[in-house]
């Protein structure tokens, strides 16, 4: 089943697969049958949940990211109240008016992502610079880095480049920081005897609490928990 939702406040945190997103108004999710995903309260949002049997239509889909800012919203939030109008109003043509509005949805879906995915220089020059930021985040996460560091590094504005991050990624640079840490915790915890003081310095958290605070928050459990899980299948025969 396809969940197609158009974000309609800023909300909690949406997670597919292994990827977390935050909620902003004006985003779309499209999960994919077969991901797993649930979300953080609060989410407001119009949704669809559809089976799609046609292959053609359904490999369409399957290339619309997973979370993403489309250009414009507005046709897409007319669409949609359209189409929630068309299954709570009874006429007789019901079906068709449903089955003609969901079209219009996904039309909107795919002009959009044609156009944020087209060859252009100018979204040429924005991948660059996104590749840049990721490239120095990933170079320099153990180091006290900040929005500021990263934007000056790739010439921009702080909040431009916050923006841009965000609508080409689906998450902020902060947020992707912290999950490059975390998963430099993640190897240490499993490949060292390190104290956590020592590994929460070594993968640039500024104090162990705060680490556990973030490895948490991202995986549910804290590191001296995920320790002891692997502990427990390096000991099964």
């Amino acid at each position: 089943m396809y969940e197609i939702e158009l974000v309609l406040e800023n909300g909690g945190y949406s997670y597919i697969g292994d990827e977390k997103y935050q909620i902003k108004k004006g985003c779309i999710i499209c999960a994919k049958p077969g991901q797993i995903r649930h979300t953080e309260l609060p989410h407001k949002c119009y949704y669809i949940h559809v089976i799609i049997e046609d292959t053609e239509l359904a490999a369409m889909l399957n290339n619309i990211p997973d979370f993403y800012a489309p250009s414009d919203t507005s046709e897409l939030e007319t669409a949609f109240r359209a189409l929630l109008a068309a299954n709570v109003l009874p006429n007789l043509d019901q079906g068709i008016h449903t089955t003609a509005k969901f079209l219009e949805i996904l039309s909107l879906l795919f002009h959009d992502n044609r156009i944020t995915t087209a060859p252009t220089a100018h979204r040429h020059g924005h991948t660059r610079v996104i590749q840049q930021a990721v490239a120095y985040i990933d170079a320099n996460y153990t180091y006290d880095l900040t929005l500021a560091d990263i934007a000056a590094h790739v010439h921009l504005s702080r909040v431009y480049f916050h923006n841009l991050f965000l609508a080409s990624t689906g998450q902020t640079p902060h947020d992707y920081l912290l999950s490059k840490r975390i998963s430099a915790v993640k190897f240490l915890l499993t490949t060292t005897d390190k104290p956590f003081s020592e590994i929460a310095l070594d993968c640039g958290f500024s104090s162990q609490a705060y680490m556990a605070y973030v490895f948490k928050r991202k995986t549910a459990c804290t590191p001296m928990q995920y320790k002891k899980q692997l502990s427990l299948l390096w000991e099964k025969p």
